[in-house]
């Protein structure tokens, strides 16, 4: 017997006025979807104990059959993982994001959708400015990097996530308890040298979110996780482009098979943008990657009993506000894959 979970990331949504009241799963062209309701069964789990936060990875290792508490180190190291970096004994990993703040509040988490090119440029600067400190940043994709602190111990200490503070003061929310002095040196630090990065002047003169500060967020230390095959004695594979699925599936001993590049709304020049319902580049890139992840799972179930296929556009919308292009998202899952 072979078994196929296909986590579509961001699907359920609440009735919007923009789509007649509908929600993007109930306004979306989906067959076959519509099939799998009618002649499939259909039920509600509870991803998320009572007792955590509602983030993903408690919900991820819900999902892969374990208890996600004592997993819950924060998606920091997962991400080093996936990244191919082992933390040490007394090391931190960060999610260090690029945003945009403007009067003291935090009006754009993803600095108006930086490229890969633009993000290493700042995070160069960055590394300039804090050489001589006990900590290193990782270059990841776009606004989103890694950071790594030694010989800090944040145990306890409390961080939020970007995309629960838009258009609030970000005085307000930053990290409490024990080590926040340093990742506060930081996010205080890092304007002065990224407003003056020409990065930032640039896309200041073309009208763009400029990335004036950063957000440090969702730290974790290494921890050990029983193995998914000695555990449930299944051979399992994950595809996915999400560098946080994939670092638990290396956390996990789960094969990571990456389709490819991540085209998400990624214009032909190489920057990302906002998704426009009408753009016809931006439908092709994302039935490319829809297209590329539907025959990477094709291949992986031939030698694999179960196979996790994630899917990150729908909540990628979610994100943006953009509810047709979420609509779009579903009806092209439905029909490629």
């Amino acid at each position: 017997m072979r078994y196929l979970l296909v986590l579509v990331d961001g699907l359920a949504d609440t009735p919007l006025p923009e789509l007649g009241g509908k929600t993007p799963l109930e306004a979306a062209n989906a067959p076959a979807l519509d099939k799998l309701a009618t002649h499939g069964r259909l039920g509600t789990i509870r991803t998320i104990p009572r007792e955590e936060p509602p983030e993903t990875l408690a919900a991820l290792f819900t999902l892969l059959g374990y208890p996600p508490g004592p997993y819950l180190t924060g998606r920091g190291y997962y991400e080093a993982l996936s990244a191919g970096l082992m933390l040490g004994e007394e090391e931190w990993c960060f999610r260090l994001q690029f945003v945009t703040e403007v009067d003291g509040k935090l009006v754009d988490p993803r600095a108006g959708g930086l490229s890969e090119e633009e993000g290493h440029e700042l995070l160069k600067a960055l590394e300039m400015h804090f050489k001589q400190t006990k900590i290193r940043f990782v270059q990841g994709r776009g606004h989103s990097q890694l950071l790594i602190i030694d010989g800090t111990d944040f145990n306890g200490l409390s961080t939020v996530s970007p995309f629960n503070i838009l258009d609030l003061p970000t005085k307000e929310h930053l990290p409490e308890g024990p080590g926040h002095e340093v990742l506060q040196k930081i996010m205080n630090e890092a304007p002065g040298v990224l407003k003056k990065h020409e990065v930032n002047r640039v896309r200041v003169d073309l009208g763009q979110n400029p990335a004036n500060a950063v957000w440090i967020w969702g730290g974790g230390a290494a921890v050990d996780v029983p193995g998914f095959q000695k555990t449930f004695g299944i051979e399992a594979a994950m595809v996915s482009y999400s560098d946080l699925f994939r670092g638990v599936a290396v956390a996990t001993g789960i094969k990571v098979i990456n389709p490819g590049e991540n085209p998400f709304v990624r214009d032909p020049s190489g920057r990302m943008s906002k998704v426009n319902s009408d753009d016809a580049v931006t439908k092709a890139t994302e039935t490319d990657e829809i297209t590329r992840t539907r025959e990477s799972t094709k291949q992986a179930l031939e030698g694999n009993q179960l196979v996790i296929a994630h899917f990150n556009s729908p909540d990628e919308h979610s994100h943006q506000g953009d509810p047709q292009g979420k609509v779009r998202a579903i009806e092209l899952l439905d029909k490629h894959f």
